[in-house]
């Protein structure tokens, strides 16, 4: 797979399409902007940034060898389909962001599987690696932040829960040539890791952050809680068994404030003086939490998923109704850095610059 997943990205790059990505800035995830762009394009380039990213069907026979080549190995890992003489990829787009090439998919009010969004750009521009070092990215999706890592010479292991979604990880990782530093595992966090591993150098975790209508102790291991940060409560727990001395962690989080207060400030605060870490909370986006918010409708989406009777009115005021229950007035997203060996805590607010 591996020979087949350098020569797709050698013709991708030979016809223009990582010129063309690096155009847009700061790393673009924004499909409207790209096909603004795409339509301006004409011959191989037009058909294949309307196949990759945009999902747009395509005729193999229009796709250079190298890219209808490796056709089956993407039907293979599910991120295409073929009929007949066609082809198209499903769910996914082809991303470039720092260097490496991601099937993915971006944010939507609705629910993603494979996700990639700006926060994965931003998280990932916080963290430095060394050469040799070891990394265990938590949540990993399609496998952006271990890809970064082991870009950079560490030798990463992804932790995935949907089995088809660490699928795509693997692809990506030999879509990159990056396959012989990361692993990629199959499993709720911690779990599939063996007891008597190394501690790893750095742990990162882009969480799911969605707040959930759930009863406490009922969520699933994906969901967030009322909160949002059930999952990252989970990985804030694990970390003094698998994070080794001066290791850092790194975890993006949706924290909701009630005016300028952080609501979470004391609970963290708390758990990095128990554990002896220094804790820097950087908050960063603000969103709303009304009924018509974007945070509160893609809350509704998820819901109505499992129960497309409900009522998406009375869903979206009883979401908006539980934050209002908790003080929250607004949600932020957040990145939160931990160093083992030092201790404090302390609050970045980027929207106050």
């Amino acid at each position: 797979m591996t020979a087949i997943s350098t020569q797709l990205v050698t013709a991708l790059e030979r016809q223009g399409l990582a010129e063309f990505l690096a155009g847009f800035s700061g790393d673009s995830v924004d499909l409207g902007q790209w096909a603004r762009q795409v339509d301006r394009l004409d011959g191989p380039l037009h058909t294949i940034a309307g196949f990759f990213l945009l999902g747009r069907p395509a005729k193999l026979a229009r796709l250079p060898p190298a890219v209808a080549a490796a056709m089956p190995r993407l039907r293979e890992y599910g991120v295409a389909v073929q009929q007949g003489d066609e082809a198209q990829l499903v769910d996914v787009s082809l991303f470039r962001a720092h260097g490496v090439w991601l099937f993915a998919e971006p944010p939507s009010l609705f629910q993603v599987r494979h996700y990639f969004g700006p926060d994965s750009i931003a998280l990932a521009r916080r963290i430095s690696y060394r050469p040799g070092s070891r990394v265990l990215d938590l949540c990993a999706g399609p496998g952006f932040q271990g890809l970064v890592a082991a870009q950079q010479h560490a030798r990463a292991t992804l932790v995935e829960l949907l089995p088809d979604v660490a699928r795509v990880a693997v692809l990506n990782a030999a879509l990159n040539g990056l396959a012989e530093r990361t692993e990629v595992l199959t499993g709720d966090l911690y779990d599939p890791l063996a007891s008597g591993r190394d501690p790893y150098d750095h742990v990162v975790a882009n969480i799911p952050f969605l707040p959930t209508l759930t009863e406490p102790g009922t969520e699933t291991p994906q969901q967030g809680g009322e909160d949002g940060f059930t999952v990252g409560r989970r990985v804030l727990e694990g970390l003094p068994h698998r994070l080794a001395p001066h290791g850092t962690a790194h975890l993006t989080a949706l924290l909701f404030q009630a005016g300028q207060e952080l609501l979470m400030a004391e609970e963290l605060r708390a758990w990095a003086r128990a554990h002896g870490y220094a804790l820097i909370v950087s908050l960063t986006d603000e969103m709303a939490v009304g009924p018509q918010s974007d945070l509160v409708q893609t809350a509704v989406s998820d819901l109505l998923d499992a129960d497309p009777e409900a009522d998406p009115d009375a869903l979206s005021a009883e979401v908006a109704d539980m934050f209002a229950r908790s003080g929250a007035t607004r949600a932020r997203l957040s990145y939160l850095r931990i160093d083992r060996g030092v201790s404090g805590f302390r609050m970045l607010d980027h929207a106050t610059r």
